[in-house]
């Protein structure tokens, strides 16, 4: 459904035309292309019943059946229809309802623009007529003669000006006679079309009269007018007449089946011949069509010559600048529609190319015009899009390094974090590595790999070497912990010493014993000796003292099994003894190879300085030293780590050599106890010997030679134990002295570890303030380049911000230098039509009958004075100052100085009103 809508009104009041604003806010959404069929004809006469036949509906436009005409202006219905071509295309209809021309109520000036907007806006022209085609007929389409007066091609001075090449911009032209009786036949009887009926009617008259001549000019023009043109023809639609006043509301079947049929055929030709307007090759679409009618509209309130080359062109200049705001905004949205973009350049472009794919669209979409007007305006838009993407670009790539500079920050933060934390070189490596990757995943922008080579190298040695001096601490609080063990081992080597002296004076102090022992045995025996008769007389004396000797022997025996013991446990102490010596050369030998490993480490640092020399003077080209350098100092660390290891076992071994020396004493100390027990019992036992002696000396000698046997017996097995214990004593102090003396060898070797570990500790020291000198002016450096980039970025963005509002300047400039040049060609066009209206007032002054035939006191353009008045200007000169420029360039024309007023319009720099007056002063006097 719809509705008509006014596309064009005439004010009364202003004598102006005026646009109707709802009907070009329609046409302005029909995107596609755009096919208008106009209907045009004497009022009354049923064009509107034609448009409603067209639109299925009895209620489209007004039908009225009074004298007083329904339609006023040009009225258009409210829905276009959709039209579906059989070649696959479709296009949308779009009815235009005229006028009636020839109105009481109308002036001939008024009928004839009427007459023209609708040609000019219509692809298909319906001309309705009630009966045949006669010289009344052609008469009353002797608008079309003025027409060609009142519209041109081109401006006037370009090529192919004027009227010529009109019929190639005009309509589709369609004579459609209602209410046709005559039978179309030739002399003869000859059957022929209501083509041919038409092309016989445009014939020329024979003759050279002024009335043929007029007569053929219709002819003419409307020959070159419509150069594609056609008639139908429609019977009488029934033949009550005050039926007929009511058809649009009367059944189909009341009508006549032959104006039914008519109609039919009538509208499927309507249909195939209303094919979308084109100017040369380009399409119309709704938003041109709404163009050309204002454009053509204002050129009639002003007065001008509607150009139908300049309102198109005018027209593709507005679509197509509108195009290119259309254009860029679709790029911007594109833009930002898609979603938060990574700041890769391939991205970036990747985004760059598909907005500009969404503005070619919307550009495409809109733009009309000659390819030198779309590529002009498309040049424009592609600038403005290049603008906005270095905008957008740069903003995204500062945002990106933004990112990147915090993320950097972070990651700074957290290796600090872990060398604080305590963190190995090994730990500290997984976490730069993990940052690493978190980082290539986050981070984004040209510079992101740069700035964070640069981290890196400034990073990683400066955590490094924290680390390393961490592990020198440890190893130096290590080695002073070793050293407070050697010291320790040399305290209780030095206690075994005296315990081993205090050993030796108790086996002297034990010999002495024996010694006296053996003696008070011998004084003992010489006592036997004399007691041997008593010994004889108390045998029974004897047996039981031989009982208490076989007791002694007992207990000689066990002690002998105890000495046996303590020889045994002598025997596994000299194997322990061994053993630690060979734990001591061992212990020597690794720290023979620590001492090795210490230099090679210290070797191994000086490479690392020389390296990390070389690294800083070619950082840029050999950023592999980093990682040689982190093996180096991985491998140094293991080295560390072994020789912490090495030291834990040393320091395992010695306390274990502590505890055996201790077993030893504890062994030595119940030796001394089991020494002295048997000490008391072999006191005891020469207590009690001394009393068998006195009282045995009665006894028989054989039982006292027996006992003193058995006593030397016991005495040798006892001097012989003592020997053994004399010898296992002497190797375990040797041992103790060469074990001392090896401690005195380790320690000496300790100490001058100890020296080259000072040594190289400060030559670090010293290298690690150089370098953390050196790497906080790096990073100072690199701050203060950072801060010069983002001023730098700063400065770049105003300055392309500047140069936007210059080049807006610019094109605004442009704009008003576009539309100067376009208020020139108004000029030159009004002067143009001046011309024709001085030329036409010419010929009515030379041929009065020609005047009256084409208008005569009705042609509001004529002006029969104009020939008297060239030349002269009668302006009073008092009110010449008050003239407006305007109007001192129609005085001047009408006097015909054209020439000199179009010289003085363009002269450069423009004239002021000055130098008008002062040119219509100077005209005026020499008048006078």
């Amino acid at each position: 459904m719809g509705s008509p809508l006014e596309l064009i009104k005439f004010n009364a009041q202003t004598g102006k035309f005026e646009v109707g604003a709802t009907a070009l806010a329609t046409l302005r959404k029909v995107k596609g292309p755009i096919a208008v069929v106009a209907v045009c004809g004497r009022a009354r006469q049923g064009k509107s019943f034609i448009l409603n036949q067209l639109l299925q509906s009895s209620s489209g436009f007004q039908v009225g059946a009074t004298h007083r005409p329904c339609t006023k202006g040009l009225w258009m219905w409210s829905t276009p229809q959709r039209i579906n071509v059989p070649d696959g295309s479709s296009h949308h209809l779009v009815l235009l309802d005229t006028e009636g021309v020839d109105a009481y109520d109308q002036t001939a000036q008024y009928s004839t623009q009427i007459f023209s907007l609708a040609v000019l806006l219509s692809s298909l022209f319906v001309y309705n007529q009630m009966g045949g085609i006669d010289e009344s007929a052609l008469d009353r389409l002797g608008m079309v003669t003025e027409m060609t007066k009142h519209v041109r091609v081109r401006a006037a001075g370009a090529s192919g000006g004027g009227d010529q090449g009109l019929g190639e911009h005009s309509p589709a032209f369609l004579w459609l006679l209602r209410d046709f009786y005559l039978k179309l036949e030739e002399e003869g009887g000859r059957k022929i079309t209501p083509k041919e009926y038409l092309e016989t009617a445009l014939r020329l008259v024979p003759g050279t009269s002024a009335a043929v001549q007029s007569k053929n000019a219709i002819r003419t023009s409307i020959s070159q007018l419509f150069p594609v043109r056609d008639c139908f023809t429609l019977v009488r639609p029934m033949v009550d007449e005050a039926a007929l006043s009511q058809m649009d509301t009367l059944p189909r079947e009341n009508l006549r089946p032959e104006f039914r049929q008519g109609v039919k055929d009538l509208m499927a030709l309507i249909f195939q011949r209303a094919v979308p307007k084109r100017f040369g090759l380009q399409l119309m679409t709704g938003p041109v069509l709404a163009g050309l009618v204002e454009a053509y509209v204002s050129a009639i309130n002003q007065g001008a010559v509607p150009t139908i080359a300049t309102a198109w062109q005018g027209v593709a200049e507005s679509e197509c600048r509108r195009a290119c705001d259309a254009a860029e905004a679709a790029y911007v949205a594109n833009w930002k529609g898609g979603g938060e973009v990574s700041a890769e350049e391939s991205e970036l472009e990747a985004r760059h190319q598909q907005s500009l794919e969404a503005a070619r669209a919307a550009f495409g979409e809109i733009a009309v015009g000659d390819e030198c007007i779309r590529k002009a305006h498309e040049a424009r838009w592609m600038t403005a899009v290049a603008s906005r993407y270095k905008d957008f670009r740069g903003c995204r790539l500062a945002e990106a390094a933004a990112a990147v500079n915090e993320l950097l920050y972070k990651g700074a933060n957290e290796v600090a974090k872990a060398v604080r934390g305590g963190a190995d070189l090994l730990a500290l490596q997984q976490i730069i590595a993990s940052f690493v990757t978190s980082y290539e995943k986050a981070a984004a922008g040209p510079t992101k790999f740069q700035k964070l080579a640069a981290f890196l190298v400034e990073t990683w040695p400066a955590a490094a070497s924290q680390v390393l001096d961490r592990h020198a601490a440890a190893a130096e609080a290590a080695q002073k912990a070793l050293q407070g063990e050697m010291a320790e081992l040399r305290g209780k080597l030095s206690a075994e010493n005296q315990r081993a002296e205090q050993a030796e004076r108790h086996r002297r102090d034990m010999t002495n014993t024996a010694k006296s022992l053996h003696e008070q045995l011998n004084v003992a025996q010489q006592d036997a000796m004399r007691m041997r008769a008593a010994l004889e007389q108390k045998s029974g004396a004897a047996a039981a003292l031989q009982q208490e000797l076989a007791g002694a022997q007992r207990d000689i025996t066990q002690m002998q099994a105890d000495m046996k013991q303590k020889s045994d446990a002598a025997a596994i102490l000299q194997q322990q003894l061994a053993e630690s010596k060979r734990e001591i050369v061992q212990m020597r030998e690794v720290l023979d190879q620590k001492s090795g490993a210490a230099a090679t480490l210290q070797q191994q640092l000086a490479e690392s300085k020389r390296e990390i020399v070389q690294m800083r003077e070619v950082l840029d080209q050999k950023s592999g030293a980093a990682a040689t350098l982190q093996q180096q100092l991985t491998g140094t660390q293991e080295e560390l780590v072994r020789l912490r290891t090495a030291l834990k076992q040393e320091s395992d071994a010695s306390a274990s050599f502590q505890q055996q020396l201790a077993e030893a004493q504890q062994d030595a100390a119940r030796l001394r106890a089991n020494l002295d027990q048997k000490t008391a019992k072999v006191a005891a036992l020469e207590a009690q010997m001394s009393e068998v002696l006195v009282v045995s000396e009665r006894k028989q000698a054989s039982a006292v030679e027996l006992a003193d046997a058995r006593v030397r017996a016991a005495q040798s097995e006892f001097q012989s134990k003592l020997s053994e214990m004399t010898v296992v004593l002497t190797a375990e102090r040797a041992r103790a002295e060469s074990l001392a003396a090896d401690l005195e060898g380790l320690a000496a070797r300790c100490t001058s570890a100890e020296g080259r570990l000072a040594a190289q500790e400060a030559e670090a020291s010293e290298w690690r303030s150089k370098y953390m000198r050196e790497a906080s002016l790096k990073l100072e450096l690199q701050g203060q380049r950072d801060q010069a980039r983002d001023s730098l970025q700063l400065v770049t963005v105003e300055r392309d911000s500047v140069a936007r509002e210059r080049d807006a300047a610019r094109a605004e400039a442009e704009q008003l230098r576009a539309d100067l040049l376009a208020e020139t060609h108004a000029k030159e066009a009004l002067q143009a039509q001046m011309d024709g209206y001085m030329a036409e007032a010419q010929a009515a002054r030379t041929q009065p009958v020609a005047a009256a035939l084409y208008g005569g006191d009705n042609d509001e353009n004529s002006n029969p004075s104009g020939e008297a008045n060239r030349g002269r200007v009668i302006v009073d000169a008092g009110s010449i100052a008050k003239m407006s420029i305007q109007e001192i360039k129609d005085t001047l024309t009408q006097a015909g100085y054209q020439e000199e007023v179009w010289t003085l319009a363009n002269r450069r720099p423009a004239a002021k009103k000055a130098d008008w007056i002062a040119m219509l002063q100077s005209r005026s006097q020499a008048s006078s």
